[in-house]
């Protein structure tokens, strides 16, 4: 934990994988010891309501990761995923790839995904692009053109 709280002292952003294979108990452990501002996966906090509430407003980045779920057999398909639950119930989330090569997927693969899937538009899909902007761990000129692109492709 000592080497969470150097890293943050030292502007380091702060990330930890957990609710995946583990259950909400461990995304849980890491918000209370490690006090990360995103969670790789994190998916498996849908378990516990009020954790999914902590997490919302906490403002934790969820970088959930669709086909590794499946893959992996943390859900049995994408219906089953809780990606638009969690996105409901007000968490912040980012769809991202895992291990591509692993399995078997790419960025654009997840987006796909979720368009198909979880019945997102691209307006939909544009707001959890922006959140992965704005949960970036690089400086304020680098997040302000990445934003500045998203808004002029928006148009």
């Amino acid at each position: 934990v000592r080497a969470f709280e150097i890293a943050r002292e030292a502007g380091l952003g702060i990330t930890v994988h957990a609710g995946e294979l583990m259950g909400w108990e461990s995304v849980e452990a890491a918000l209370d010891h490690i006090r990360p501002a995103r969670i790789g996966h994190g998916v498996r906090a849908i378990e516990n309501p009020d954790l999914v509430r902590r997490i919302a407003d906490e403002g934790v980045v969820l970088e959930c990761c669709p086909s590794s779920n499946i893959a992996l057999k943390v859900f049995d398909s994408f219906a089953d995923h809780p990606f638009p639950a969690l996105q409901a119930a007000g968490c912040k989330v980012t769809l991202n790839s895992d291990d591509p090569p692993y399995f078997w997927t790419s960025l654009k693969r997840e987006y796909d995904i979720a368009a198909e899937h979880f019945s997102m538009n691209d307006k939909a899909l544009a707001a959890v692009t922006r959140t992965a902007i704005e949960a970036a761990f690089v400086d304020r000129k680098t997040k302000a053109m990445l934003l500045g692109r998203l808004d002029v492709k928006g148009r």
